[in-house]
């Protein structure tokens, strides 16, 4: 559920403590006048034994609303409920939005989907949030055959999308592989992305402009482009297995925010190969293959078999 701050604007209340007041004394009746995500979920039908997620802006306001609509449901449904900030979703910065904001919205809601789908009957709810996010959210739904729920305005009736059987031409991405992962957050000189891949802006012209996009001599995948390539990963990408002792580190001393992320990026073939970290072998300590993800301290051993991931241990840079 993309969240808000919608319940800022009723009462024009300005300072969180105010919302926190008005909502620790509102009936029910109240607080779905007030909130759009909380009227959306009342209508739905939340109760205990289900799971809220609110995909909050990257902004404060943005993710202390969601962190009061978090408390505000789990305490008065008894349910559970998080708060994930979406890195680059803001308005201020169209680059951003389109290169980081959209394609970590997908990550994240395919991770959620990956780790709940047997655990819980998965629903898109695009009631609330940005009304930028709309188009890209059902476009995701209807990508990963996800079910999409709407409550227009103060009306009492949700609208339903049920999952569409469409299909598309993924299989164009795999001509992509080689340069991929710099267009995805990045723009690329159109001679390196012609000496790479063969195209020229011709052919992207013809065949691309749907996924691709050309901004005077650099290209860079469209959102579209970015959300079809996570379905291509999941479709043609590797699995990746998670053992259970990783599980109760990631509940314990290790943040799953921040390796979680790392293990979807870890379904693409092309970056694990790109992150492989040698030293480990070379020294003889371990006969698993070592993931460093960058300038950072997180390291992940794993071995692969086909194109499945078994993840064996998470650790720091000072633990090896």
């Amino acid at each position: 559920c993309p969240s808000g701050i919608s319940i800022l604007e009723y009462g024009k209340r300005e300072k969180i403590n105010d919302i926190k007041s008005f909502i620790n004394n509102a009936d029910e009746a109240e607080l779905i006048k007030a909130s759009a995500e909380l009227n959306s979920l009342y209508r739905m039908g939340i109760r205990e034994g289900d799971r809220a997620v609110f995909l909050c802006s990257d902004t404060k306001d943005g993710e202390d609303i969601a962190d009061l609509l978090m408390k505000t449901i789990t305490s008065r449904k008894n349910c559970t409920a998080e708060v994930k900030r979406i890195n680059g979703l803001q308005t201020d910065d169209k680059k951003k939005f389109d290169l980081y904001g959209i394609p970590n919205l997908t990550e994240v809601i395919i991770g959620e989907v990956e780790r709940n789908r047997y655990c819980y009957n998965i629903v898109l709810n695009a009631t609330a949030g940005y009304k930028a996010v709309v188009p890209y959210l059902t476009f995701i739904g209807i990508i990963f055959h996800l079910p999409i729920r709407y409550l227009f305005e103060r009306s009492e009736s949700i609208i339903e999308l049920p999952p569409i059987p469409l299909t598309f031409d993924i299989e164009r991405l795999k001509l992509l592989e080689p340069i991929i992962d710099r267009i995805t957050y990045d723009y690329l000189p159109v001679n390196e992305f012609r000496e790479a891949t063969g195209y020229s802006y011709e052919d992207v012209e013809r065949d691309s402009q749907d996924i691709l996009h050309k901004d005077d001599d650099f290209i860079t995948l469209r959102p579209v482009g970015r959300i079809l390539y996570q379905r291509y990963l999941q479709i043609k990408g590797n699995k990746v297995y998670v053992s259970p002792v990783i599980l109760k580190k990631l509940q314990s001393s290790f943040d799953r925010k921040v390796f979680e992320p790392i293990f979807i990026k870890m379904k693409d073939p092309i970056h694990l190969q790109s992150k492989l970290h040698p030293e480990i072998k070379k020294k003889g300590k371990v006969d698993l293959e070592c993931y460093k993800p960058g300038s950072t301290n997180e390291r992940i051993l794993f071995y692969t078999k086909g194109k499945k991931v078994y993840i064996c241990e998470i650790l720091m840079h000072d633990e090896y």
